[in-house]
């Protein structure tokens, strides 16, 4: 009988190790842009979806893998969620591989010059879908963020140039989104209160996770990326583009007004290194983030139309959103 049980439980190891060998995820870099809402699941195999979160047409999410070579699933980092690894159905995007593979963690731009993407939000957009969050408990009508950009992340490039000397303790707390677990970056004190202005996910400790992730790979220390990151977003909230949304809260924007806004501030093509992401919300399709192309030196005080103008140029994504209001609509 002994026999047996060991020959029966060597077997159920066998079968275990050939179907976990069968379903062996293939990693991957690069970036994922849905086309329609789908359901983003922690397993897609038991249809588990902690928090029901999906993803949004129009949004691009980073590439960690996909299920097997012909793939069915991707699995990708979807922000706010818990865990923030997710699986979501091939069909429900168009994946944009990166060919060069991963970037080495040990590889920092030189001197924060390199390219880069700028991500801003539209605060009261992103608050509609994540009212738990404490700068959005606090967010009132009078307050900056209520009628201007705020400050997202400004992120060396390829995507995949993350955790810059980062140890794998730290990058496992990040990926588990324990951002309290995180260190505190090193700021000087007026840095850190105007900082605490642009980036209102401060009160969430956003500022922890894009240093970790981000600003590690920059080349400086913190006070200088995040210096930096300030200086670009205030010019910006000092432009035709926020007078543009300032003025049209509640109403839409076209991806072509706002790329004329920048024109106009930045200079002639300006533009074209634009591109504006929208999430569904009920049947309203919310302006919820702006991504602006920079190549250059922010560090060596270089100009912003400078560092636009450096960039490519890339395809619009959203053609049109509304600039959502303060509140709970």
């Amino acid at each position: 009988m002994r026999f047996i049980w060991k020959t029966l439980a060597f077997g159920a190891l066998i079968a275990a190790t050939t179907v976990q060998g069968a379903y062996a995820d293939v990693s991957m870099s690069g970036q994922f842009t849905a086309e329609r809402a789908c359901p983003a699941f922690q397993s897609f195999r038991r249809a588990t979806n902690p928090g029901n979160i999906r993803v949004e047409p129009g949004q691009i999410y980073a590439l960690v893998a996909k299920n097997r070579e012909d793939a069915t699933h991707y699995r990708l980092r979807v922000d706010g969620a818990l865990p923030i690894e997710r699986w979501v159905e091939a069909g429900c995007g168009v994946v944009s591989s990166d060919d060069d593979g991963p970037v080495t963690p040990n590889a920092p731009l030189a001197e924060g010059s390199g390219e880069f993407l700028l991500a801003i939000s539209w605060q009261p957009s992103f608050c509609e879908t994540r009212s738990q969050k404490t700068e959005c408990r606090s967010q009132t009508a009078d307050r900056p963020d209520a009628t201007n950009f705020t400050l997202h992340g400004l992120w060396p490039q390829p995507r995949n140039r993350v955790y810059c000397n980062v140890p794998s303790d730290l990058i496992s707390e990040d990926n588990a989104s324990r951002w309290d677990e995180l260190p505190a970056p090193q700021l000087a004190p007026d840095t850190r209160q105007a900082l605490d202005v642009v980036m209102p996910g401060t009160m969430s400790m956003l500022d922890r996770h894009e240093w970790i992730k981000h600003g590690t790979c920059y080349g400086t220390d913190a006070d200088t990326y995040f210096a930096d990151s300030i200086r670009i977003v205030r010019e910006i909230n000092g432009s035709k583009a926020q007078q543009l949304f300032a003025s049209r809260i509640g109403q839409k924007v076209t991806s072509a007004e706002l790329r004329a806004a920048f024109d106009e501030s930045f200079g002639t093509g300006a533009g074209e290194r634009v591109t504006m992401q929208c999430k569904r919300d009920g049947g309203r399709l919310l302006i919820s983030e702006i991504k602006v192309g920079l190549i250059g030196n922010p560090s060596a005080g270089t100009s912003v139309n400078d560092l636009i103008a450096a960039a490519r140029p890339v395809l619009p994504e959203c053609s049109e959103g509304i600039v959502d209001p303060v509140g709970l609509q």
